[in-house]
């Protein structure tokens, strides 16, 4: 993750904010921003998320090089970065670097039992939209539980408490689109 911080500090820097400008942009104590970009403490996914919000950027300008300022952005999968979270979960930022649109896609592979946990990301975009690639999630919002199918797909706010859960043996894929 010192990657990561080193680009968050980088990105800060070139909006000419101070620390404790982003800081409260985004929501979070100057101390933890200090800590993440010093690489004393590695960023949650939430922390990433309001980060990202402060810097009026997408998650993914986090991890994937920026790319020449085009009308068109092409990548396969292969190409981003996994990032590998507690609880058998893997996010792949798939926004484009360039396009600067309302809304971000993420891949999300959930091993067998895994979980992606944004109960408490205090995230503020109020539309997300969720399909199951591939296998079956639970998805727990607000403390109730619905089951997500293969090729289905379920509108919710991710504002409310949720949490997406893969209970079946085989590798779950979900491809997630925030509203920014």
């Amino acid at each position: 993750m010192n990657n990561v911080a080193t680009r968050i500090a980088k990105l800060r820097k070139e909006r000419d904010l101070s620390l404790r400008a982003l800081a409260d942009a985004a929501g979070v104590s100057p101390a933890t921003l200090s800590q993440i970009e010093s690489g004393q403490a590695s960023p949650s996914v939430a922390t990433l998320e309001k980060l990202a919000d402060g810097l009026n950027l997408s998650i993914s300008a986090f991890f994937i090089d920026a790319q020449p300022d085009n009308n068109v952005e092409i990548f396969q999968l292969k190409d981003r970065p996994a990032v590998k979270l507690q609880g058998g979960c893997s996010l792949f930022p798939l926004s484009a670097h360039h396009q600067h649109v309302g809304f971000e896609p993420i891949l999300v592979r959930l091993e067998a039992g895994g979980e992606l946990n944004d109960a408490l990301y205090g995230i503020s975009s109020p539309h997300a939209y969720a399909w199951v690639r591939q296998g079956q999630a639970r998805l727990t919002l607000n403390e109730t539980s619905y089951t997500v199918s293969e090729t289905h797909s379920v509108y919710y706010d991710p504002r409310l408490p949720h949490n997406w859960h893969n209970a079946g043996a085989e590798t779950c894929e979900l491809l997630i689109v925030r509203s920014r």
